[in-house]
């Protein structure tokens, strides 16, 4: 099952899944539903799993993280890498990208993850993100 965060410019504006019946589109809240197809100019694909509040995590979320044997909080941003197609976090200090799922196997535990916000609200640091 698909998911996607619908965005007009920078603003959320509502999100969509796909169901047997096709698109099913709701508000940015996500307790109502919309009718008709919202006005939207950008998508964000879900990547398949939720942050330790259990909201969903989509590309371009900047994410705050912690590997395993780290105490240490690291600030990544999920993408897609742009030959392979496979998501991962890229981390803003040391520029390396690890992809999120291994044989279908998620590497990161949602208990160590949050999201702190959006690429798209950070325009300064688009640049880190197409240099890669």
């Amino acid at each position: 099952m698909n998911k996607y965060r619908l965005r007009l410019n920078r603003r959320i504006i509502g999100y969509a899944e796909e169901t047997e019946d096709g698109l099913l589109f709701r508000g940015r809240e996500g307790l109502w539903w919309m009718r008709g197809k919202p006005n939207y100019d950008k998508v964000d694909l879900y990547v398949g799993f939720q942050d330790k509040f259990h909201r969903d995590v989509y590309e371009n979320d900047l994410v705050n993280y912690r590997l395993n044997a780290e105490a240490q909080m690291r600030k990544g941003v999920i993408s897609k890498n742009p030959e392979s197609g496979i998501f991962g976090i890229l981390d803003l200090k040391s520029k390396h990208f690890t992809q999120l799922f291994v044989n279908g196997l998620c590497l990161f535990q949602s208990e160590k993850m949050e999201i702190y916000s959006h690429l798209f609200n950070h325009p300064e640091l688009e640049d880190i993100i197409h240099k890669h």
